[in-house]
């Protein structure tokens, strides 16, 4: 009985205890925000930096997960999602398309040779999904004649591959800013055609104009544009 409350009595709580943080029209306060794994270990945390310096009262909640939280009850106030919110309630705006590559640590393209053409993959590790399925049909569209034997590491969770591929273990998919941030890595087959991550961030109407969610909703649309390498898009969120 006390287990099916508490969802509930956690929501009623978190609204009560945001309610309270900050006074009206002051820039403080808590704000929750929901990413992906990948983006919160190693895309968020450079972001937050500079949302601290600037506005140190707010204090931010990450939570990580590949599944989307729910804003419509709000569990979260702001989500960084790689699809487009559909719910009436929510209100939205692209900020990003991120572009996607494959990279090795440099140690192992030393030792194992660089790969020229996608055949050139059969010779090499690869390192990549497990049981996701939409990573699996990514895989496969993309390397359509590469044998699964051939992933020596299998994770569904992006930031154990992308270790994987700094320790030198083989060959993974990574966002490109970060792949090419890396003095470790290197880029293979770079002309190598990937669909790009397209990139919301996400709020529910009722908290657009909390001066603290639109600080934090306004940071992150500015910070994606410069991940990407591109101006923030312009005009309101919609």
């Amino acid at each position: 009985m006390l287990l099916a409350t508490l969802p509930a009595q956690w929501r009623a709580h978190r609204r009560r205890s945001c309610a309270a943080s900050g006074q009206p029209g002051e820039t403080a306060g808590i704000v929750r925000v929901s990413a992906a794994e990948f983006v919160g270990i190693e895309v968020l945390p450079t972001m937050l930096a500079s949302l601290r310096r600037r506005h140190p009262n707010i204090i931010v909640e990450i939570e990580l997960s590949n599944a989307s939280a729910n804003l419509l009850e709000q569990e979260v106030d702001i989500a960084v999602r790689m699809h487009p919110p559909k719910q009436e309630a929510l209100v939205a705006q692209k900020v990003a398309s991120i572009s996607l590559g494959l990279f090795a640590h440099s140690d192992y393209l030393a030792a194992r040779g660089t790969p020229k053409t996608i055949a050139d993959l059969a010779h090499h590790d690869l390192i990549g999904p497990d049981r996701s399925v939409t990573d699996g049909e990514l895989a496969a569209l993309l390397l359509p004649d590469i044998d699964r034997k051939q992933f020596a590491l299998r994770t569904d969770s992006h930031p154990a591959q992308l270790a994987a591929a700094r320790a030198g273990l083989g060959i993974a998919f990574v966002q490109q800013p970060i792949g090419l941030s890396d003095a470790r890595l290197r880029p293979v087959l770079p002309d190598l055609s990937i669909p790009r991550l397209d990139t919301w961030i996400a709020t529910h109407e009722d908290l657009r104009n909390i001066p603290r969610v639109r600080t934090v909703f306004d940071h992150l649309v500015e910070e994606f544009g410069r991940y990407q390498g591109l101006p923030a898009p312009a005009g309101e969120i919609n």
